[in-house]
């Protein structure tokens, strides 16, 4: 794989397109036009985009057609953010140069900026993006900027002959990590590294003298430099400038790395602000600076050597072993439980590691088949519905059990309406109490117009089948049949009367409730089938900001048999599949509940965000949740603490 900046030249390669600032009082994206270089019928690029309203949360990508973007539905009022991601089909040489897009703002106005040559460029400095008035003006006798112009150039060119080549670590503030009460960001992360010129004033270098303080010996500990924004500029985009937490490498004569401490405007010619005083220090490795791309910070470790990075690895095993830190809630009786307000004692919790390769993933799992199905088997403390402004994922890992995956095709002589409701008609259903169709069973219908797929059983009256599922025509084929498929539900939200939410899963199909819609997804379309007794996990995301609904499901890499020869303890996607969907919302002070099923199940979490799929691996491989702010419900299946009681103690 190989990128660089804005080039690709191996399948699989992908650049992501951000932007610097968000779109401001769109109602409406029209269109969209790109330019790319390279392209032809056996290599191009797949595009897709993502959007959201704060620059942080995302929607799933979809692709990128005009289609696509004409469908959003945008608040002016909240500021558009959108991402691409350009991936490479084929193997041969592709550079994305640009991309714009074609906007209708509140006013009802397409917006539209052209680049604009004013005049003859005797009096501007090149181009303009936006001109007002900028011909027959008079005289300005305060216009400078011919002046200015050529000052900058004088710096670029002095920055090109003198200036120390320095290898330079941009750093990015983590928008995620943002700590509203101290208002700082906590997080770092370092997004690129570059080569920059530098200036060091007078040429001189700092000194290497020792110096003493009443702790320690050590050398000078700051020093100041000087880069010219062009030329920064031309390597991290128009705008960017040095930050605190920035570092660098001075490899020419000192061989050494400096953080950037502080960064000042220089009071240069006419205020003209060519390039920047910047205060260096010497670098220290930092907790809060994280390295999304590792070949950075195997870069960057090549580089440094201190005491720390040496022993820092054995001094904390060491106090691992010596303090032995506690790392879950302890759970006490029924009473004191954190997590649930009913657990049947006649329910199984299973004490079983659920591995991936060597990580733990589960220690303990719930065996809803040890009761009858339908039965309510664990009642939450936490009883919340959510809003169109909120959205929700749901993540879990579950093992199938089912001994009968899928019954017996039923010939179908026809279908009639019912309240508006399909009604399936038949010669005979199963008497064979081992075969038998129950209300709240799902069939899969196939060989008719406008009804084959799955369907959920509302009621039987006699040997005809009653369908939660709307009527549309009585059209069918005289192969025209349905057999049953052994459903299991586990996860609900409901009252007494009505159920709002629940999931289910079966061999071929899994299958959502969400304010009182289906939403049905193959998963022979891409091949995978539940199998009894093998651990799959699933993420289901439900973003009412971006009308999307997702689902995911994985294996575990151990269970696909694929050669992995990096040992790793990553996750096989095995299905993903994102459908459009109305804004969600479930009232409140409802009860979320586990319900008997063939099948085993744990670490089921309720997040208040939907989860990109980046992260699909870090969440469905944590035992213990890191990001608890941004849960609604955490539960790892462990049992309660049981003592003996004593009734005449001595």
């Amino acid at each position: 794989m190989a990128v660089e900046g804005t080039k690709t030249d191996e399948n699989g390669d992908a650049i992501l397109i951000s932007l610097q600032e968000p779109y401001e009082n769109i109602v409406q994206v029209v269109s969209f036009t790109d330019e790319v270089e390279g392209e032809d019928t056996s290599c191009f690029y797949s595009k897709t985009f993502r959007w959201g309203t704060d620059g942080v949360s995302y929607s799933d990508w979809v692709e990128l057609t005009n289609d696509n973007l004409s469908t959003l539905q945008l608040d002016p009022t909240n500021p558009f953010w959108i991402e691409y991601k350009y991936e490479q089909i084929g193997d041969c040489e592709l550079e994305f140069l640009s991309i714009a897009l074609e906007v209708v703002t509140d006013g009802g106005v397409i917006c539209k900026v052209p680049q604009i040559q004013c005049c003859d460029g005797q009096t501007l400095s090149g181009s303009q993006n936006l001109v007002i008035d900028c011909c027959g003006s008079s005289w300005n006798p305060y216009d400078v900027s011919r002046a200015v112009q050529t000052y900058k150039q004088m710096s670029a060119v002095v920055s090109d002959m003198f200036g120390f080549c320095v290898k330079y670590y941009k750093t990015k503030a983590d928008q995620r990590a943002r700590d509203v009460v101290l208002t700082e960001y906590t997080l770092f992360d370092v997004i690129k590294s570059a080569e920059v010129k530098m200036l060091l004033p007078d040429n001189e270098l700092p000194t290497r003298e020792i110096q003493f303080n009443p702790m320690m010996m050590d050398f000078p500990v700051q020093f100041e430099v000087h880069i010219v924004k062009s030329a920064f500029e031309k390597v991290f985009g128009v705008g960017s400038r040095p930050e605190m937490r920035d570092y660098l490498y001075f490899e020419q004569y000192m061989n050494k790395m400096y953080e950037v401490d502080a960064i000042a405007e220089a009071d240069d010619f006419l205020y003209s602000g060519s390039y920047w005083r910047v205060s260096l220090v010497p670098y220290q490795k930092r907790t809060a600076v994280q390295f999304p791309d590792k070949n950075i910070e195997d870069e960057v470790d090549n580089l440094i050597s201190s005491v720390e990075t040496e022993l820092g690895e054995a001094r904390n095993k060491e106090y691992d072993d010596v303090r032995k830190p506690n790392q879950y809630n302890t759970i006490g009786t029924l009473a004191n439980d954190y997590v649930r307000r009913i657990l049947d004692k006649k329910l199984l919790i299973k004490e079983e590691n659920l591995y991936n390769r060597w990580t733990i993933i589960s220690k303990y799992h719930y065996n809803l088949s040890s009761m009858t199905a339908g039965e309510e088997t664990v009642k939450y403390r936490y009883n919340s519905g959510w809003t169109i402004n909120d959205n929700r994922a749901f993540t879990a890992w579950f093992r199938p059990k089912y001994l009968t995956p899928v019954g017996s095709n039923i010939l179908i002589t026809g279908l009639s309406n019912s309240g508006g409701k399909i009604v399936v008609e038949t010669t005979g259903l199963p008497t064979d109490p081992r075969k038998a169709i129950n209300a709240g069973d799902y069939i899969v219908i196939d060989g008719t117009l406008s009804s084959n797929g799955i369907h959920k059983i509302e009621s039987i009256t006699g040997n005809d089948i009653t369908l939660v599922t709307d009527y549309v025509d009585s059209s069918i084929s005289g192969s025209a049949r349905f057999y049953k498929e052994a459903a299991n539900t586990f996860l609900v939200y409901d009252s007494d009367s009505d159920r709002l939410f629940s999931i289910t899963q079966t061999l071929n199909w899994f299958i959502i409730l969400a304010d009182g819609v289906y939403y049905n997804f193959s998963l022979t379309t891409q091949g995978l089938r539940l199998d009894a007794n093998e651990w799959y996990a699933f993420v289901i995301n439900l973003n009412n900001g971006a009308r999307q609904g997702s689902l995911f499901i994985y294996n575990r890499s151990e269970n696909t048999g694929a050669i992995n020869p990096d040992r790793t303890a990553d996750l096989e996607l095995a299905y993903s599949s994102t459908i459009t969907i109305p804004q969600i919302s479930l009232a409140d002070d409802q009860d979320w509940k586990l319900i008997a099923a063939q099948m085993d199940v744990t670490n089921i979490r309720i997040w208040n965000t939907p989860i990109e799929e980046e992260q699909h691996e870090v969440i469905l491989s944590q035992y213990v949740v890191n990001d608890t702010h941004l849960s609604e419900l955490i539960d790892n299946s462990s049992p309660e603490l049981l003592t003996l009681k004593v009734t005449n103690p001595r």
